[in-house]
């Protein structure tokens, strides 16, 4: 005989004695809830069978003794026959609602955990394209972070090019403000010459003088046209100077946009991160009742 049987003959015969200990001292038909606790082991099977059995000794007893005591009224026995049949209705009523009990919770936790099984899935396959669609959208970012600070080293060049351009046709103004004045001085010498000639030559002078004025205002109206076009050209670039510098500002503003979101997109990360760790939590704390209820032992038949 091995081990195993002994053990099992062992919890049947703790079983039969504590139902027989149970029924004496509550007057209630012995439960494998009942019995379980009084025999400190888990064995649904082994204590059911004993429950079994003690019944059938029970109402061997009761028939026995209905026929070894004549003295005893048949109105009672027929009482006590028909208490014990109800009480052994009732005590399988119990099981059995007890069973269907079981079985509801036990459909109620297999769909739940299913549930919480694709609930789990979907979250780990939603992770990886949260993941991707993160780096990519970083990847992005930094590309259009680097485009902007090339753009913008760009334009700072060509302000700077510009500025310097500006000065460059201050600087000639400049230089033709000061041609213009001696040009206008050595008029008036030369005027001044004129008048001081004598009446001779004044016929010449004034033919000289008159050629030199005639040169003199066509070198004076180029002069003056050519500070005209210097003051538009110059304008022209002042307006292009600060159209580049408003666009500068507007770069600057949206590079500092686009740092300020980078630096916000690992504290989305966490908050993902975070979202899936309660869900995660739930679902082992849920699945494991259901872990814990299918490791137990099936009852089976003996």
């Amino acid at each position: 005989m091995t081990r195993c049987t002994l053990i099992k003959i062992s919890t049947y015969s703790r079983a039969f004695e504590a139902c027989e200990a149970f029924f004496s001292e509550t007057g209630q038909m012995p439960t494998i809830a009942a019995i379980k606790p009084l025999i400190g082991v888990n064995s649904p099977s082994t204590i059911s069978s004993a429950i079994k059995d003690w019944k059938k000794a029970l109402a061997q007893t009761i028939k026995s003794e209905q026929g070894a005591r004549p003295g005893i009224p048949a109105a009672l026995l027929d009482a006590v026959h028909a208490c014990w049949h109800q009480a052994l209705a009732e005590a399988r009523q119990v099981v059995n609602d007890q069973v269907d009990d079981l079985q509801g919770q036990q459909t109620a936790l297999v769909a739940q955990e299913a549930a919480l099984k694709a609930e789990s899935e979907r979250i780990h396959a939603l992770l990886p394209l949260a993941e991707q669609h993160y780096q990519d959208e970083r990847a992005r970012l930094k590309k259009d972070h680097d485009r902007l600070i090339d753009e913008t080293h760009r334009l700072t060049e060509r302000a700077e090019h510009d500025r310097s351009r500006a000065t460059e046709v201050e600087q000639e103004n400049a230089v033709l403000k000061e041609t213009l004045r001696q040009a206008h001085d050595k008029v008036q010498r030369l005027e001044t010459q004129y008048d001081q000639q004598h009446d001779w030559s004044l016929s010449r002078i004034e033919e000289e003088k008159d050629r030199h004025r005639q040169h003199t205002q066509q070198e004076l109206a180029r002069y003056q046209a050519e500070t005209k076009r210097s003051q538009h050209e110059r304008a022209l670039l002042q307006a292009k100077f600060d159209h580049l510098v408003n666009i500068n500002a507007a770069n600057r503003d949206r590079i500092i946009a686009l740092e300020r979101q980078l630096a916000d997109e690992p504290l989305t990360r966490a908050h993902l991160t975070r979202q899936a760790a309660p869900l995660q939590n739930a679902l082992n704390d849920q699945a494991e009742p259901v872990r814990l209820r299918l490791s137990q032992p099936k009852k089976r038949k003996e």
